[in-house]
């Protein structure tokens, strides 16, 4: 009998206001929630793409063809996807940079040319550190 005056009293409080439980609970949950969403933009090389033809070279004739595709997949330390700081109060003090860099090659096909295809070599980041 005790217990159940017990609850009846705490839905009186916070039905009424005095309590403010649920609505403290859900700014907690969601501090919470952002805290781990930051937690997991780790400082690695992310997917991206990037135009093939602002990779060339000053000298290279490939601007000057018809070739597909224009974008490749590269991946890359990218500041906007990484986050390297406080988690707890949310405030980056560093910058995810690349680490390491290697070379990817990729492949274009050239029309009306007597080259049919070209491989390209493009700088791709293998790692990254917060800096």
């Amino acid at each position: 009998m005790a217990a159940t005056s017990l609850m009846v009293t705490f839905m009186v409080l916070v039905l009424s206001g005095v309590l403010c439980l649920p609505a403290d609970l859900d700014v907690y949950i969601k501090l919470k929630e952002q805290r781990e969403a930051l937690q997991k933009l780790e400082c690695e090389p992310k997917a991206t793409w990037v135009y093939i033809e602002s990779q060339l070279g000053p000298k290279d004739d490939l601007t000057d063809k018809i070739y597909y595709p224009h974008v490749v997949l590269v991946r890359r330390c990218l500041k906007e996807c990484s986050f390297c700081g406080n988690v707890m109060m949310g405030e980056p003090d560093k910058t995810c940079k690349a680490d390491f860099t290697g070379p990817r090659d990729v492949v274009v096909q050239l029309f009306n040319d007597v080259e049919h295809t070209r491989v390209i070599t493009l700088m791709e980041h293998k790692s990254c550190k917060c800096v």
